[in-house]
């Protein structure tokens, strides 16, 4: 027997003035990401070849799914619509991780290891995403776990990725995930005031720390 997926608005609701915060965090990382994903296409070395450019392409998409479909669950009004939106908006975060790695391991030598990290992630992502989309409510309680997991599944090869990155760009990337770690208390703080606007702001925070680290990256690399 399948259990009906509750309604957003059996959150807490939300004052105009913390939609209006939620609103501009999201504003802010999108014209962010559209100015940086132009820089950071700039900056990709030519001599990279397709296979780069296209795992940039792919972190760039994933982003824009991410915050885009955020920023339409979190601004649209309780409806049929806004419950859709909300199983892309879940799906999305397991997009920006995969986006991210795909990225990354572009833009070291390959290997075997960084081919494994790169299919691990995106198996994760795959079945996370099709949890959101399928079961929306019956895997909720362990999705929180779920997305650190994956996020910080790359700790197993912590050793050969410090050696193959440059010590900037780990650096980053690794104050981005603790970033993104810390905004999960803000997320599950349901009764905090402008509790929504302070974890996405965590999550913005986040991912221009990994941004840089990718862009540290291609630096080093060209």
């Amino acid at each position: 027997m399948s259990h009906p997926e509750p309604s957003p608005s059996r959150r807490r609701p939300y004052s105009v003035a913390e939609i209006f915060a939620d609103g501009v965090v999201h504003t802010a990382a999108l014209v962010a990401g559209a100015a940086g994903f132009t820089l950071l296409f700039a900056l990709a070395p030519v001599s990279g070849g397709a296979p780069e450019y296209a795992a940039l392409i792919v972190y760039a998409v994933c982003f824009f799914l991410m915050f885009g479909f955020s920023f339409a669950y979190n601004m649209v009004p309780d409806s049929p619509v806004k419950r859709w939106l909300r199983r892309c908006d879940h799906s999305g975060i397991y997009l920006m991780i995969a986006g991210t790695y795909t990225a990354l391991m572009a833009l070291v030598q390959a290997r075997w290891w960084t081919v494994a990290l790169v299919v691990f992630v995106w198996c994760g992502a795959a079945v996370g995403v099709a949890s959101k989309l399928f079961m929306p409510t019956r895997l909720d309680r362990g999705a929180v776990g779920f997305y650190l997991a994956l996020s910080w599944s790359a700790i197993v090869a912590i050793k050969p990725l410090a050696a193959t990155l440059p010590a900037t760009a780990l650096a980053l990337i690794v104050a981005g995930g603790l970033i993104y770690s810390a905004g999960v208390p803000f997320y599950v703080w349901r009764s905090l005031k402008f509790q929504n606007a302070i974890w996405h702001a965590c999550v913005a925070l986040g991912a221009a720390l990994q941004f840089g680290g990718v862009v540290a990256a291609i630096g080093a690399s060209s």
